[in-house]
């Protein structure tokens, strides 16, 4: 998703979520999405988190008005 996208889901604005980005870019060591994306697959990180939450997701909806309410 995009940072707009993401920001508008959970109800803050697109600054706050390119800070947070940011943070975990720099304490993971990578300078973008694709490289974090890759640093997730080398270290399995998916793999774990899908592992502990086995047979409690449900499927991938959109959902239709972001998750806090506007003010």
């Amino acid at each position: 998703m995009r940072n707009k996208e993401i920001a508008y889901q959970i109800g803050t604005t697109e600054q706050v979520i390119k800070n947070y980005l940011r943070k975990v870019y720099d304490k993971l060591g990578v300078s973008d999405r694709l490289e974090l994306a890759l640093y997730c697959l080398h270290h399995e990180l998916l793999k774990k988190y899908l592992g502990d939450a086995e047979g409690q997701m449900a499927p991938h909806t959109e959902p239709s008005q972001p998750l806090r309410a506007k003010m």
